[in-house]
């Protein structure tokens, strides 16, 4: 069995495939078992540059309706057949509109082919939506990793060149962007909510608090693994510690049984905010997979970040 076998699987659950872990730290998945161009969903495809040197993939998706897209097919079949793929649409800068744009921030594990269904969610609604690989993910530049640590701080800066390289498009309004985040990625959003004046609104799943509230937890579920944490990655920049400084619309979902970020930790980022705050804890949900919020919550959870940020982009 190969490595990333190994370690994660995809799974059918009412009708929607889905990426589900089954260890923790940074698992990165090469190459892309699909991409959106294979369910007829207009994209560009790009490829930008870290101030410290790095080429990272994204996927820019503007608004669009589900004309031409097979629907039934997105994020219920991967890889899809050639027999299957509906026509190439290609990406026209003149039929895209400026608008608000979402950034769907990536965890980690996996890589942003698994980001289409979640795009598909909100370009259907009148967003555009941007993804992105950290370095050493998908078809990002080789990065070597290490999969005890739960993060590398030079991922901040892939994040700021997304970001940036976002922010130059023509399509994009950059007073109306807001960030979406999952797990690593919630945190990694809050750091740059908290360090850059550019963004609108942020939205969150299974926040932490801090590496050090939740190195007890992991070490706690997962006993045999030497998990440990990057020295250089700001303190400042954890959600407990940026949330003071934070003044944006800030959404906070998390799983009421989820035991990897439980909710007392969402909980306590909400009340330190300096900005509006809400949290949205779902019964039944745990941290990801089968049991995300998003899957046990589905329709609800894409109504309720739609809502969130077509009130404040």
């Amino acid at each position: 069995m190969s490595r990333n076998n190994s370690i994660m699987k995809f799974l059918i659950l009412p009708g929607v495939l889905i990426f589900a872990q089954t260890s923790y730290g940074l698992r990165p998945l090469k190459g892309y078992p699909v991409v959106p161009s294979d369910y007829g969903i207009i994209y560009d495809p790009v490829v930008f540059e870290t101030s410290d040197g790095f080429s990272l993939q994204g996927w820019f998706f503007p608004a669009q309706d589900t004309m031409g897209i097979s629907n039934h097919l997105v994020g219920r079949l991967m890889p899809v057949p050639d027999s299957l793929k509906p026509p190439l649409r290609p990406y026209m800068l003149d039929d895209v509109r400026v608008g608000a744009t979402i950034v769907i921030c990536p965890g980690d594990a996996g890589n942003m082919s698994l980001s289409i269904l979640y795009a598909y969610n909100f370009f259907i609604r009148g967003f555009n939506v941007f993804t992105f690989d950290w370095r050493g993910f998908g078809e990002s530049e080789d990065w070597p990793v290490d999969p005890d640590l739960l993060i590398y701080a030079e991922y901040l800066c892939d994040y700021e060149a997304a970001l940036d390289y976002l922010i130059a498009r023509p399509e994009t309004d950059p007073s109306r962007i807001g960030l979406l985040g999952f797990s690593t990625g919630a945190y990694m959003s809050f750091a740059m909510a908290d360090s850059r004046d550019d963004i609108s609104a942020l939205a969150t799943r299974a926040t932490i608090t801090s590496f050090d509230d939740l190195l007890p937890i992991l070490e706690r579920l997962d006993p045999g693994r030497a998990w440990h944490v990057p020295e250089d990655f700001p303190d400042s920049l954890f959600p407990v510690n940026a949330a003071p400084d934070i003044s944006i619309p800030v959404l906070m979902v998390v799983g009421q049984e989820d035991e990897r970020t439980p909710a007392w930790m969402s909980r306590r980022v909400c009340d330190l905010l300096a900005g509006p705050g809400e949290i949205w804890i779902v019964e039944g949900a745990g941290h990801g997979g089968i049991s995300a919020p998003e899957m046990v919550a589905y329709s609800q959870f894409f109504q309720r970040i739609t809502e969130f940020f077509g009130q404040y982009l």
